[in-house]
């Protein structure tokens, strides 16, 4: 399971700003995120405001996706998990920097400021050796799930 976390942190690193899908009312609606931190369980930790935590309903538990693209190097991942807020102010200080202010400009003083973690249930990845072949991996399936846990 390890090697499975080890290889997405390297590919995600290569992909800083991904895709955020959730379902709403009228459908799926994406928009951008960056994430800040790969832990060895394999969560990703974005920071968001606490609107979103509307968005994450029940029905969104287990439909998060997340698409990250590179196309200098055609690196596409496609991530499926749960969600979940965490307010606790220790991590966030520990996973603020500097690009974040663009989106919370009063930094951790902003009052809608929290994290989004992501747990991944299902990774598939799309890469091209050099001779511009796509290949595609299951990372983690169903199948190989990590136990999650919620931390607050």
């Amino acid at each position: 399971m390890y090697d499975h976390i080890e290889k997405l942190k390297q590919i995600v690193a290569r992909c800083r700003v991904g895709m955020l899908g959730m379902h709403r009312e009228d459908g799926i609606h994406f928009s951008p995120i960056s994430h800040v931190d790969i832990d060895d369980d394999g969560n990703l930790w974005f920071f968001a405001s606490k609107e979103i935590g509307s968005t994450i309903s029940a029905k969104n538990k287990n439909n998060i996706f997340i698409t990250y693209a590179q196309e200098s190097n055609s690196t596409f991942l496609s991530i499926t998990g749960k969600a979940y807020l965490n307010s606790n102010r220790e991590k966030m200080r520990e996973l603020f920097n500097p690009y974040i202010k663009a989106w919370f400009p009063d930094g951790l003083d902003d009052p809608s400021i929290s994290l989004l973690v992501v747990h991944p249930l299902e990774v598939e990845c799309w890469t091209s050796d050099d001779r511009k072949v796509l290949t595609y991996n299951k990372i983690l399936s169903p199948q190989k799930k990590a136990s999650h846990q919620h931390h607050n």
